[in-house]
């Protein structure tokens, strides 16, 4: 009975990974348009065993929603096994970009239709990073955002021109208080302020946060200074 319900697990467990691993599989788990291309390029392929169409939508922010981004083939086929370059390309905005932009990308896969056959939808929602011409690669943006207590909460201001990711929980080092942040990202100029159960001590000094790579995978956990 032991070795039948293991044997169970196992093969249920084979087929999640199956049907998390089917459909349209991006190259990365992030895009990134550089201003001095004005555009971009990312491998899609069809793990399916079965030919699909690629459905490619860009998401605009509400907090984001310039410059804008286009897929030159947001409905592609692409055959069994087979791996389809999508290229995105950057509108020309009146000025040049000051600092980086943060968008979604979805790519969806579209099985063929088959008589008497129900078949599932997959799709892919990856972030898309937009950096600025000239500015300079910085792997550890979250070290330089502003973290302050006011009014009994805590702010964190974001003055570089980096988009940072990081998860929306925040630890209060003196008391260990638990506060939350109302998105995974905050981007170049924002300031946002964090819910917590209780009025935060203006004797706290220390606040640790849950940085992510540009890449989305989670960093080594970071202690800022409040001020």
């Amino acid at each position: 009975m032991l070795l039948l319900k293991r044997t169970l697990i196992c093969a249920c467990l084979l087929a999640s990974f199956n049907s998390m691993a089917a459909g349209m599989v991006p190259e990365t788990s992030l895009l990134i348009v550089n201003e001095a291309e004005q555009g971009a390029s990312m491998d899609v392929k069809n793990t399916d065993a079965e030919a699909q169409l690629l459905y490619t939508k860009i998401i605009d922010l509400p907090d984001d929603p310039k410059p804008g981004l286009i897929a030159t083939q947001p409905v592609v086929r692409v055959d069994a096994g087979k791996t389809q370059r999508v290229r995105f390309v950057l509108k020309s905005g009146a000025e040049p970009l000051k600092v980086e932009h943060f968008k979604r990308v979805i790519f969806t896969a579209i099985p063929q239709r088959e008589k008497n056959k129900v078949k599932v939808v997959f799709s892919q929602n990856l972030p898309v990073i937009i950096h600025p011409v000239g500015l300079a690669v910085n792997i550890e943006p979250w070290k330089d955002l502003t973290w302050q207590i006011k009014n009994g909460n805590v702010t964190v201001e974001n003055n570089t021109p980096y988009v940072v990711r990081m998860e929306q929980k925040v630890k209060l080092m003196a008391s260990g208080t638990i506060a939350k942040l109302d998105k995974t990202y905050i981007l170049p100029g924002e300031k946002m302020t964090a819910n917590a159960p209780t009025k935060i001590s203006a004797s706290e000094k220390q606040i640790e946060i849950y940085p992510a790579t540009r890449y989305g995978y989670k960093a080594s956990n970071y202690i800022a200074e409040l001020n």
